[in-house]
């Protein structure tokens, strides 16, 4: 988050509408963004949306287009894969014609990138695997529209193999299944979504697949 605002805030807005880098052609949902938000399909990969707004009327499209290209080229040849690509460019544009808002989306192949690049906490894989790795502990207790239960019933009603999303970040997240349990604080919206913007702690949402 810190890498991203400082970039915004150094270059400000965009005047140009419709720069985009890489595809996500699976949903693309995330053109109609005007706020921070994520959003995590069924193979983990992610795609992350952060904006700011600025007050100052031209800034050049290059030099924000350059930095924001450099710092992704920076992080993947630092973290070089065979198989994918830790983080593309999704789009750099402000969100309307009139607006001083602009959005910055990035795509991440997997958890793991988006918290090397963002530098904010998110696991997503199996609940058994996140207490394996001490991400999270049995004794938290989530809750749902059926009650509450504690982690270490959860693996014993043999939802360990359930995906579990675990994060610190306060934003808006679309969710590649609905969610059955989940922290105290969290706010489960209508259609598959889950708002942790006023989450105190890190986030826990236990997902029914």
């Amino acid at each position: 988050m810190k890498r991203l605002r400082k970039l915004l805030a150094s270059l400000g807005v965009v005047l140009i509408m419709g720069l985009a880098f890489a595809g996500c052609e699976k949903d693309d949902s995330w053109k109609k963004w005007t706020q921070e938000q994520m959003a995590i399909d069924k193979d983990g990969q992610i795609i992350y949306c952060v904006t700011d707004s600025f007050d100052k009327n031209y800034y050049d499209l290059e030099e924000l287009t350059g930095m924001a290209v450099q710092e992704a080229a920076k992080y993947n040849g630092e973290h070089k894969k065979i198989e994918s690509i830790p983080v593309t460019i999704a789009e750099i544009a402000k969100i309307n014609e009139t607006s001083n808002v602009v959005r910055v989306v990035y795509q991440f192949d997997g958890y793991e990138s988006f918290s090397g690049f963002i530098g904010t906490k998110l696991y997503y894989g199996t609940l058994e695997e996140a207490i394996k790795k001490k991400i999270i502990f049995t004794g938290s207790e989530l809750y749902g529209p059926s009650g509450t239960i504690t982690l270490d019933e959860a693996t014993k009603e043999k939802l360990k193999t359930r995906h579990v999303l675990v994060t610190d970040a306060k934003t808006l997240i679309s969710l590649p299944s609905d969610a059955q349990y989940y922290s105290h604080d969290v706010k489960i919206p209508e259609g598959g979504m889950a708002d942790t913007t006023e989450c105190e702690d890190v986030a826990v949402i236990l997902l029914k697949k």
